[in-house]
């Protein structure tokens, strides 16, 4: 074992802890002993000259040594073979940045739940875990799973076959009949949706609202940003359901569930485009899937996989910097000039 102790992930509650303090955060993140422990096998060292350099010298580090998806999507990227020394360096080390499954939510009580989507075992297992969280003494007042229009491949068919579970060919879909099971939900939806997603899925949209009991259930997909070249990302996807179904507010407190490999790049993502724009709360908790107990659904971690998912940290941590960077000199600016009146 190498004895890492935790690292913690940048925190912001959207009142007391400014920008400023998710600056702070991030230079300990990267200046971290395992991320020093990791780039000592290929002989790499930080920089050391501020965070923005060492952040610079991760990514280009990471584009060399720690991309093995080479522009594939994740489920479609096969494992590279580490010796066993690094094998075990690279999980010790994973886990003290935040890509384990022991984060716990900060609160007992959330504005909104937002469970993100992905391949149909992913739909499944998160929004299962989102119904025991909220089973378990948290409580929300709004529950939304976010999809796009992305067509169901074969290991989503597969995987919608083997659980039992409807669909209709489409990411969202998969997203909201995993919702109706984890949640119960009976009835029929109130469904506003526009575009077709058959014919251009970057300009369709859908939001279908449950209401069970006091909490509002809701699965949402996206128009995208760019139409004609691409369909909704996650940064499209957060923002239209932040501007367009909830309209999110300083104050509110958003709990994200995704995969625990993921749990870091998607914790600082969420912080850049909803904490720090909207002024409200971010948590993010991930289930991990190699714990599932149902076998087809259950996804083993792999070291390489993890220094995937470090590089994916590093880039958020970039986009992170630079919005926290902006939004200090922001605040900065306005309180001098406030003092100049």
């Amino acid at each position: 074992m190498h004895g890492f102790g935790p690292v913690r992930l940048p925190h912001y509650d959207g009142r007391a802890a400014g920008p400023h303090s998710l600056l702070a955060d991030v230079a300990a993140w990267v200046g971290s002993e395992p991320i020093r422990r990791l780039l000592e096998p290929h002989g790499g060292a930080l920089p050391g000259t501020g965070t923005a350099d060492d952040l610079a010298y991760l990514e280009a580090f990471s584009a060399v040594h720690w991309d093995f998806r080479a522009g594939r999507e994740r489920h479609e990227t096969a494992p590279a073979p580490l010796g066993p020394e690094q094998e075990r360096l690279v999980a010790d080390a994973a886990i003290a940045l935040g890509l384990g499954a022991d984060a716990k939510p900060y609160r007992r009580h959330y504005t909104h739940v937002l469970v993100l989507g992905g391949l149909v075992a992913s739909c499944l297992f998160r929004t299962r875990f989102a119904a025991e969280l909220l089973s378990d003494g948290v409580t929300a007042d709004n529950v939304t799973g976010v999809g796009g229009f992305r067509r169901l491949g074969d290991a989503d068919l597969e995987a919608a076959a083997v659980s039992g579970l409807p669909h209709h060919g489409f990411e969202v879909d998969a997203i909201e009949a995993s919702l109706k099971r984890a949640f119960d939900l009976r009835g029929e939806p109130r469904v506003d949706e526009g575009g077709d997603p058959r014919t251009a899925p970057g300009r369709a949209w859908k939001v279908a609202t449950y209401e069970a009991g006091p909490m509002t259930v809701r699965a949402v997909a996206a128009p995208s940003s760019r139409p004609d070249r691409r369909r909704a990302d996650t940064v499209d996807t957060c923002r239209f359901w932040a501007d367009e179904v909830v309209d999110l507010a300083p104050g509110d407190s958003v709990l994200v569930v995704t995969s625990s490999p993921y749990t870091a790049f998607q914790h600082c993502d969420a912080i850049a485009h909803m904490g720090l724009p909207y002024g409200c709360a971010v948590d993010t908790v991930g289930v991990d899937p190699a714990a599932l107990l149902e076998p087809h659904l259950r996804k083993p971690h792999t070291a390489s996989g993890y220094l995937q998912e470090v590089r994916s940290a590093v880039r958020s941590m970039q986009r992170l910097y630079d919005a926290a960077y902006a939004a200090a000199r922001g605040s900065g600016m306005k309180a001098r000039s406030a003092a100049a009146r």
